[in-house]
């Protein structure tokens, strides 16, 4: 008896393991969500180049390249570089890594009421100035869903279209 409960004990342990290892972003749809993100909002001044900050390392970086790669038809070129978190004023899109997410308070403090997106990596971070936060929904097989902050938008000037409206999940 007291075999069965630690054998069961030890099955749904490895059975939280395995769940939770699967639980990781799937990085060329994050990529895609991007580059739609940047398609369907609006800035101040229309834009023909559009300038992407990846604050820490993350493979959206690489995959956002290999999107922009095959997009060769796009109203918009797309530059994306890797910045430290004090060049994100020079950006149109700051993308911060979930390891970096330290740094997205100062991201907004730097870039308060600038026309500049801002896109975690990590859910619910409207509270620190993201526009855009990426999550896992637990509850929906760990499909990779966003919340987005209107307010947190319109401080900074930018109109966000319905395509992406409709699909998010809206915070403050």
């Amino acid at each position: 008896m007291r075999l069965g409960f630690v054998i069961s004990i030890g099955l749904s342990l490895l059975l939280c393991c395995v769940r939770g290892y699967g639980q990781s972003f799937d990085y060329k749809e994050n990529s895609a969500y991007v580059f739609n993100f940047i398609k369907y909002i609006s800035w101040p001044a229309k834009k023909s180049e559009i300038t992407v900050g990846v604050v820490g390392k993350s493979p959206i970086e690489g995959e956002l390249r290999e999107v922009v790669s095959r997009k060769k038809n796009s109203s918009f070129n797309l530059i994306i570089k890797n910045i430290e978190p004090a060049e994100s004023r020079s950006v149109d899109v700051v993308i911060v890594s979930e390891k970096a997410n330290a740094y997205l308070k100062e991201i907004n403090d730097l870039t308060r009421n600038l026309p500049i997106l801002i896109i975690s990596e990590k859910g619910n971070q409207s509270r620190l100035g993201a526009c855009i936060s990426f999550f896992m929904d637990d509850e929906n097989n760990f499909k990779t869903e966003y919340q987005l902050s209107m307010h947190n938008c319109r401080a900074r000037g930018l109109t966000v279209g319905e395509q992406i409206l409709n699909n998010a999940i809206l915070t403050r």
